[in-house]
């Protein structure tokens, strides 16, 4: 009998072995899976915090009266030539381009008191950013209907 547990004490050996090799390349694989979850994870929340800035600017330009009215007389801060303006909202660099005036129609259920009648006018805002340390990029637009004079809709 002793030589019997004298043949198998090295095949138990190997078997332990190849084991405890397995469990280790499982768990090595879990740990870089696990890392790159993280860095998934880590650019959705970059994405988001761009979007909620560009959104922001966008509510924050469209909230004043000379926002539309210096891209339709190319003025203000949309002097002849200038595409885009930049800004900075929540630390992130935000480009505000042009404002797009889509069409114009002649307000309905207007009574013309003035020789001026309004025309509710569609435009189209665009906001981009880039995050420096992520990479992570956002384009950004948001149609608004606004109701101006005539002729602001070039």
């Amino acid at each position: 009998m002793k030589r019997s547990f004298r043949k198998q004490g090295g095949a138990t050996l190997l078997i332990v072995l190849i084991m405890l090799v397995m469990i280790t390349l499982f768990v090595v694989s879990m740990i870089r899976l696990s890392s790159t979850n993280l860095k998934v994870v880590g650019n959705m929340q970059a994405q988001r915090a761009l979007e909620a800035s560009a959104q922001q600017a966008i509510e924050n330009s469209i909230s004043t009266y000379a926002f539309f009215s210096d891209a339709a007389n190319n003025a203000g801060q949309w002097p002849a030539g200038t595409p885009s303006v930049p800004k900075v909202v929540n630390g992130y660099p935000i480009t505000m381009y042009r404002p797009a005036c889509v069409s114009s129609t002649a307000a309905t259920n207007y009574t013309l008191t003035s020789n001026i009648a309004p025309e509710d006018t569609n435009w189209e805002i665009s906001a981009g950013a880039t995050d420096s340390v992520t990479g992570a990029q956002i384009n950004l637009s948001q149609g608004v209907r606004m109701r101006l004079p005539a002729g602001n809709c070039p």
